[in-house]
């Protein structure tokens, strides 16, 4: 289907972007939105070529970065509302997706942006971002019908997340890394590269592990620590992986044999 309010494109062999381009409302999110991401899911998903893809900002009309101001609220405030099974669903199947997803961010993200980069695998920030919560400022209740409230205590603790929601605080770059909301935090110049060579890491790994090793971690955090193990060793067996897990450390074995050879360390 052809885009209005996103942008897709494949950027480095195996790594796809995917930018919010609604540069003239802050790239503020509304129902086509929503439909558009989730059709592009679909041709990452269907596509084995993409590994891991990235959610980015267009620039403000002035060129100043932004990544989202959130729900589109001057469209709800002329009735026309994003449906929250669409916004929620998608939000959800970012986060339960098993091809990895990294959040590109500078500039504004607050609230419903703030709910799209927390669905992701990973963040990357430049030290100019400026991240908030806004659902309790701006809707009289702090919780976020697409998980906000849900998935900022998980990342970054309770009482962080209790400020973040009920003062509305705006934090950078660096303190959203040292809370723990983003993996990284880059300066300005090197946030694309910085993504960029963590998208290019994790595609040079194995697709089957990967989806697995995602797929792993996300019903592992709810498994007692007993279950986790036993499933940890029940499920490579399972999906044929073991295989793989052999001829993997044959591959490494040879590599270090041909390379002491070779006279290399």
């Amino acid at each position: 289907m052809p885009y209005t309010t996103i942008k897709y494109e494949v950027v480095r062999p195996h790594v796809a972007l995917i930018t919010l381009d609604r540069p003239e409302r802050m790239n503020a999110i509304n129902r086509v939105v929503f439909e558009e991401l989730d059709d592009a899911l679909n041709t990452i998903e269907r596509d084995p070529e993409v590994r891991v893809f990235m959610l980015t900002g267009a620039p403000r009309t002035d060129g100043r970065p932004c990544f989202s101001a959130g729900a589109d609220l001057k469209a709800m405030a002329e009735g026309v509302s994003t449906p929250v099974p669409l916004a929620l669903g998608v939000t959800n199947r970012i986060d339960e997706f098993l091809k990895p997803s990294i959040a590109v961010i500078d500039g504004l993200c607050t609230t419903g942006g703030m709910e799209l980069i927390m669905a992701c695998d990973f963040r990357v920030a430049a030290d100019t971002a400026q991240f908030s919560d806004w659902h309790l400022k701006r809707l009289g209740a702090g919780l976020g019908s697409w998980g906000a409230s849900t998935r900022l205590s998980r990342l970054v603790g309770l009482a962080k997340a209790k400020e973040m929601l009920l003062t509305g605080i705006l934090i950078d770059g660096a303190e959203a890394h040292r809370i723990g909301l983003v993996n990284r935090v880059v300066p300005q110049a090197r946030l694309m590269d910085g993504a960029l060579e963590m998208a290019q890491s994790i595609a040079e790994m194995r697709p089957e592990g990967v989806r697995l090793t995602l797929a792993f971690l996300e019903t592992s955090i709810d498994l007692d620590k007993h279950q986790a193990l036993r499933w940890a060793q029940l499920a490579p067996p399972y999906l044929g992986i073991s295989s793989q897990r052999e001829q993997g450390a044959r591959a490494f074995v040879e590599q270090k044999r041909t390379a002491k050879e070779g006279g290399q360390p």
